[in-house]
């Protein structure tokens, strides 16, 4: 459905445009290790931040929702892009 790509960190992410001429967003899973960082105590993170384009890298505070779902990373992000896309009134991107 969307193209899904892995940033520097190895993270997958989605990055799509809010409507023609609007901003961009980043969704990406965020794996926290470190115990004290995981404040859900689910280990996954699903992350959203605005961006300035289509290749740029995150701009802004990200806001992260721990993940208590099985689903696979990419269907995470698959939905809740849909989702968002949705709600928002925006068309749902056709990236391949």
């Amino acid at each position: 459905m969307f193209p899904i790509r892995r940033d520097g960190q190895g993270q997958l992410f989605i990055q799509w445009q809010q409507g023609e001429s609007r901003g961009w967003k980043r969704a990406w899973i965020q794996r926290k290790t470190e115990p004290s960082k995981d404040w859900a105590g689910t280990g996954r993170y699903l992350n959203v931040v605005r961006t300035e384009g289509p290749d740029s890298g995150p701009s802004g505070n990200a806001t992260d929702f721990p993940i208590f779902s099985a689903l696979s990373d990419q269907q995470i992000l698959e939905s809740f892009v849909a989702a968002v896309c949705s709600i928002t009134g925006c068309s749902i991107p056709d990236l391949n």
